[in-house]
């Protein structure tokens, strides 16, 4: 069949987006200390860059406030917005459907990836932890527009990247591959179906 379907990870097989958006202000506050008037305008940031890498996340949120940051200051950020996920994944659970939708592609003879812009060694650790990396033929954490032009060299017929934000849509279009939104659990049930249609 020769289909590659590339998974991103928060909002689209775990439903994460709330508790990342926490702790990423949380982990803010902690490090750069702003003033309390200014959270809002550091959550929002983190909103509209949601699914980028976190370092562009931080890139935005600094500009947006007029601070400028130590590398120093923003691997302090980044070590504490780690403990803080690592806190919490084990509480978010998966999408209902993520399992049985995964395996029934896998049986289908779709080439199944996961690709996310979480930190390489923590991405493959979660999926390791939740026993999801058994799904995926590869993994790769940190540069989600990288690894899709990595997969277009391995000349598929069709590769669809499976994501939750525009910024997921923006890189599928600069990759030059199909994507598809998940919203909720309803939306990995349609997968299936969207996928069909592409053989017409």
């Amino acid at each position: 069949m020769e289909y590659a379907i590339v998974f991103d990870f928060d909002g689209t097989l775990i439903d994460s987006k709330d508790v990342k958006t926490r702790n990423y202000v949380d982990a803010f506050f902690t490090i750069f200390k702003p003033e309390e008037k200014y959270r809002e305008t550091i959550k929002e940031s983190c909103i509209r860059t949601s699914g980028a890498n976190r370092f562009i996340q931080l890139a935005d949120t600094l500009k947006r406030l007029n601070l400028i940051a130590t590398e120093t200051q923003k691997e302090a950020w980044s070590r504490e917005y780690s403990r803080l996920n690592a806190n919490s994944l084990s509480k978010i659970e998966e999408f209902p459907s993520v399992r049985e939708t995964l395996q029934r592609l896998n049986e289908r003879g779709y080439h199944l990836y996961a690709a996310s812009g979480i930190l390489d060694e923590e991405f493959k650790r979660e999926l390791k932890r939740r026993k999801l990396d058994v799904y995926f033929r590869g993994i790769e954490g940190g540069d989600k527009l990288g690894f899709l032009k990595k997969l277009k060299n391995r000349r598929y017929r069709r590769i669809v990247f499976v994501g939750d934000t525009e910024y997921d849509r923006q890189t599928a279009r600069e990759a030059d591959v199909e994507f598809f939104m998940i919203t909720n659990n309803s939306d990995i049930e349609k997968l299936g179906s969207f996928l069909l249609t592409l053989h017409h």
